[in-house]
């Protein structure tokens, strides 16, 4: 049993090592997506039973639904900036914020990821602000 107990936290201290390897790069291509609505970068990034939460309008997609949302997505975000900045990981999840600034309005939201195999399975975005100030 003790071999047993060993044997998982080294799998686990070697997973969660290379999770906050990929998460910086995994999170910047989902960024650069967002910014222009690629559908081939979210089809990649995303397992397939993948869920994005918006917290602010109650709303679950699944990976297909999401994909299907970006047409709309990507007339909304024309001439829009998306920065975000890497709050903290833990347990398997990064905290991330983030400011978009539409051309009518801007909007802070906190969006934490959760992640397996190099891909991410949860998003889960909630508004913090309508302004970036000190971002």
């Amino acid at each position: 049993m003790t071999r047993l107990l060993f044997t998982i936290a080294v799998i686990l201290a070697l997973t969660i090592p290379a999770l906050a390897d990929d998460a910086p790069a995994l999170l910047e291509r989902w960024y650069s997506g967002l910014a222009t609505a690629d559908r081939t970068v979210f089809d990649d990034l995303l397992a397939d039973d993948a869920r994005v939460i918006l917290e602010d309008i109650d709303t679950v997609q699944t990976k297909d639904e999401f994909l299907a949302s970006l047409d709309e997505w990507k007339n909304a975000v024309r001439g829009a900036t998306v920065r975000h900045r890497i709050g903290h990981s833990q347990n398997g999840m990064v905290t991330v914020f983030v400011c978009y600034q539409f051309p009518n309005n801007t909007t802070y939201t906190r969006e934490i990821f959760s992640f397996r195999d190099a891909k991410i399975i949860e998003s889960a975005q909630s508004a913090i602000g309508e302004a970036c100030e000190g971002f």
